[in-house]
């Protein structure tokens, strides 16, 4: 009798897949999610679920991106997604940069691959992601630029420039943007920008400070370019951003 038969007949012996899925609870650092073709979540661990703001993964089910995430992150994890199920291939090893429901950002790798039916056909997809510096074959890299990514977290309000950024790590500023591109896929800079729009969706959709008190507070001159900025990047003004996605809930994570 070959492998794949003694292990098909003690797959059929098991009653639910929710006891292998169970494991994933123990594993805080561990983000599992399960989705069907319509991009509802059917299956999330209780990590994915405290991450996004939910106190028992129940209260995920038959939600999409879009009800939990920022629309330009949820636009860009449902478009990955579908990558995934029209490829009918694994999507390995991918760097996000997310924020929890509090507005807690971090460097997120996430791993996607796609589900199947009896027949062949596509069901869904399942994914895992994990924070980058836990381990992993890309660890050794983010660790050498561990110092830009924290410093830019810690400091985003303030003024940055890529010559104090590549100071922390001890390169020259172009050895510091090729590095930091080839890992994170994006410039230094630009990833300082990235986090203070970041910043300013979680203030626009869960406080009421006036427009120039978050433009200050994220980094930005003044209310003016915080305002340009802000539309550039995500197609919506700071006042229609508020007015269509304050107090909806948006964590992170795709």
């Amino acid at each position: 009798m070959s492998g794949k038969v003694i292990q098909g007949e003690f797959l059929e012996k098991i009653a639910s897949v929710d006891q292998i899925l169970g494991l994933f609870d123990w594993l805080p650092d561990a983000h599992l999610y399960l989705k069907n073709k319509e991009g509802e979540f059917m299956v999330v661990n209780l990590a994915s679920a405290r991450r996004n703001g939910f106190s028992h993964p129940d209260e995920m089910i038959g939600k999409t991106d879009f009800d939990i995430h920022p629309p330009q992150m949820a636009a860009a994890y449902v478009e990955e997604d579908g990558r995934v199920m029209a490829g009918r291939e694994v999507i390995p090893e991918q760097i996000w940069l997310v924020y929890d429901y509090l507005g807690a950002q971090r460097w997120f790798v996430s791993t996607k691959m796609p589900l199947f039916g009896g027949g062949g056909e596509v069901v869904g997809l399942a994914g895992v992601m994990r924070p980058l510096e836990s381990g992993g074959k890309l660890q050794e890299s983010y660790q050498g630029l561990a110092p830009v990514v924290e410093y830019v977290l810690e400091n985003f309000a303030e003024q940055i420039s890529a010559e104090v950024l590549a100071e922390r790590v001890g390169l020259s500023v172009s050895q510091m943007n090729r590095r930091f591109r080839k890992l994170f896929g994006i410039a230094p800079m630009q990833f300082v920008l990235r986090s203070r729009i970041n910043a300013a969706r979680t203030m626009l959709a869960r406080g009421s400070e006036k427009l120039g008190q978050i433009a200050v507070a994220c980094g930005f001159y003044d209310q003016g370019q915080f305002g340009r900025i802000f539309k550039r990047e995500t197609g919506l003004t700071p006042g229609e951003y508020r007015k269509r996605y304050q107090n909806g809930t948006f964590g992170g994570g795709g």
